[in-house]
């Protein structure tokens, strides 16, 4: 495993320039969520999560996946508000669904496993219908379809090829790989391929929302604009915890850095500008196609917003707490309380029975039958003996 890179301290992040990103996004995409009721949100977010809480606590997926219960419980609280605040308009099966399909996803992601000694077959026993020698691929596969059935054949393709993209793209990062001096295509490169973007711009439009043969040139066209939109919003919001984290130093603000030879708020204006310019080319491109689909597509960019504001994951309210006093921190400060009326919701309204805990009690029920099956052993051995 290659050796990760030393994280820069707290004085040199560049605060100034992050809150004025932020808020020219924020301003760009007249920031508002109206998504849900304060109800409407929370039972959204019970049935979502007891559903992936479920999933998880198969004695077979925590033994494949080894994850400390603790890590789990944060992973599967994050991935269930995105899928719940962003995903809006869909029916709460498919927001489970989508929750453990990118609850695993986010394992993957916060991995050091290097994958390269169990991946040499991965095609092979694809085709061949075999199990596959990498945990993650045995799980994801198992479950994909039960994600799959919600979508018309176009989108499913271009979910299950955006996962598999995902995977190299963790596996690129495992070797802490910024990129060469000179080689710009690397930055977007690695970002593409590792942002899920194609399959969140898929997952969008389940059957039960849209007939996919019908809107088949919008959903392409949305596909190609969430490509973008959704993982540069991602890392401009994620910029402030990666900065700190030794796993995220591959970044694609520190990638721009390296490979092009820019300082810290160059890349950042850079990426900053570049989101900018998404978010203003879905509005203008779908503000006068069907409603409907403006309609889902500007919620969920009103709802991934929320999400990253609120999230524990991202570590925003440090910067909110951290802000001065000056017209953009103040606007910033405006736009993060806006976000925490509506999405900081406490997980003892939803969390309810917890992960640990389910987990905890498939360990107590193995643990038993353990014990009961030792019991009649016992048993049948003095039986054996008096026989004899």
């Amino acid at each position: 495993m290659v050796e990760l890179n030393d994280v820069p301290g707290e004085e040199e992040f560049p605060r100034a320039t992050y809150l004025e990103t932020m808020v020219r996004l924020l301003d760009t995409v007249s920031y508002n969520d109206e998504n849900f009721t304060d109800e409407e949100r929370v039972e959204c977010l019970k049935y979502a999560y007891g559903k992936a809480a479920e999933h998880f606590a198969q004695p077979h997926v925590q033994e494949t996946l080894k994850v400390p219960p603790k890590r789990m419980a944060a992973a599967l609280k994050t991935i269930v508000g995105m899928c719940v605040y962003s995903w809006c308009r869909v029916s709460k099966e498919v927001m489970a669904d989508l929750s453990i399909h990118y609850t695993y996803t986010l394992l993957l992601d916060d991995s050091r496993e290097e994958p390269a000694g169990t991946m040499a077959t991965w095609y092979e026993d694809l085709l061949n219908a075999r199990p596959q020698a990498h945990g993650w691929w045995r799980l994801v596969n198992d479950f994909i379809p039960n994600v799959l059935r919600h979508y018309g054949g176009y989108c499913q393709m271009n979910m299950v090829r955006s996962t598999i993209d995902f995977f190299q793209g963790c596996w690129i990062e495992q070797h802490n790989f910024k990129g060469f001096r000179g080689s710009s295509d690397y930055p977007g490169f690695l970002r593409r391929i590792n942002g899920l973007g194609h399959c969140v711009g898929s997952s969008i439009w389940p059957i039960e929302l849209v007939d996919e043969e019908e809107h088949f040139l919008e959903i392409t066209t949305a596909i190609a604009q969430m490509e973008n939109w959704m993982v540069w919003t991602n890392d401009l919001f994620s910029f402030y915890k990666e900065y700190f984290a030794e796993r995220d130093q591959t970044s694609l603000v520190n990638n721009y850095v390296e490979c092009e030879g820019i300082t810290l708020d160059q890349a950042l204006d850079k990426l900053c500008k570049d989101t900018i310019r998404s978010s203003e080319e879905i509005i203008q491109v779908f503000h006068d196609k069907d409603p409907k689909m403006y309609e889902i597509l500007t919620r969920f960019i009103q709802g991934y917003i929320t999400w990253h504001l609120c999230d524990d994951r991202y570590r925003l309210v440090e910067v909110y707490e951290a802000a001065g006093d000056d017209p953009v921190a103040q606007k910033f400060k405006k736009y993060a309380e806006s976000a925490r009326r509506v999405g900081a919701i406490d997980p003892a309204r939803y969390c309810v029975p917890s992960v640990t805990e389910l987990c905890e009690r498939e360990m107590a029920k193995q643990s038993a039958g353990r014990s009961w099956d030792f019991g009649l052993g016992k048993i049948a051995n003095k039986i054996s003996s008096v026989a004899q």
